[in-house]
């Protein structure tokens, strides 16, 4: 065997024993996670929850983990399954380790984006929320939307992928 062909075996070795990828595979140990801001982030995974509280009443937006395979149309108050809840221009409401958390709704940073696209934020008990969702299909009052919910409290910060559905 050659100096080059040992050269070659022992570069491949070394790809090997160190875990080496080609760029086309995502399994690196130094992988994104798309649905993450930061590391710290589980800290701040909303819980998943089926029944609103009482005040939720009027324009409410109902929204809930991209990642979970249920149709937006059987999202409802009382029933689906919801992270957060949201009544229009007034509170947001979601459950962090089995408690309630109201957050108010945040008019200086909230508003339309684009003609399909609105940001509503919303603060309390030092968690800011901030949501931004894009239309994807509308009938009469009721709109269905994909976008983000990050959920920010001190130092810890989380960014998710989320489905919706909003309306009066």
């Amino acid at each position: 065997m050659n100096s080059f062909h040992r050269l070659l075996l022992l570069s491949w070795a070394v790809c090997v024993i160190s875990g080496c990828d080609s760029p086309d595979k995502r399994t690196s140990h130094h992988r994104d996670t798309p649905d993450s801001a930061t590391e710290n982030n589980e800290f701040l995974r909303p819980d998943i929850f089926s029944s609103s509280p009482g005040k939720v009443d009027g324009c409410v937006g109902l929204y809930t983990y991209d990642s979970l395979a249920i149709p937006l149309d059987s999202l409802d108050v009382d029933k689906g399954k919801k992270i957060l809840v949201t009544v229009a221009t007034d509170f947001a409401f979601f459950r962090l380790h089995r408690k309630d958390v109201y957050l108010h709704y945040d008019s200086a940073k909230s508003g339309p984006i684009d003609k399909k696209t609105y940001k509503e934020v919303y603060r309390g008990n030092d968690y800011t929320v901030i949501l931004i969702m894009h239309a994807v299909r509308g009938v009469g009052e009721t709109q269905w939307s994909t976008g983000t919910l990050e959920i920010i409290f001190k130092d810890k910060h989380l960014k998710i992928r989320v489905k919706g559905l909003s309306g009066c």
